[in-house]
């Protein structure tokens, strides 16, 4: 069953690495590859133009990259204290999907935090 909605993975470049692998209390130092392979995706709404889909997650830049930044660190006083749209595009892609299918039967159930 196809679902409305699209998706957007966001997919760390090296700026991004570099920040992680410079926080205090990294334990490891984590390769381009490690973040490239396990990306967060976020459901968006159906998009007609790829150019549709970016101002979207453009009115969405600040809390896509303040997510990824505490999937990585939650002191947010260690987070980049510049966090603009160019700057969010310069640390991630986004790889666009227009069609979802969802082949689970259960209903989704909302997280609400």
């Amino acid at each position: 069953m196809t679902i409305n909605r699209s998706l957007a993975i966001i997919k760390p470049k090296q700026p991004f690495v570099d920040w992680a692998n410079q926080l205090p209390d990294a334990k490891w130092e984590t390769s381009f590859k490690d973040l490239q392979d396990d990306c967060t995706a976020f459901l968006i709404p159906e998009y007609d133009s790829d150019f549709d889909a970016r101002m979207f997650i453009e009115k969405h830049c600040s809390e896509i990259f303040e997510d990824e930044l505490f999937s990585w660190c939650t002191n947010e006083d260690w987070w980049p204290k510049i966090r603009t749209n160019k700057v969010f595009w310069e640390w991630f892609d986004v790889d666009l999907h227009s069609e979802i299918i969802d082949l689970v039967k259960k209903s989704i159930i909302r997280d609400e935090d």
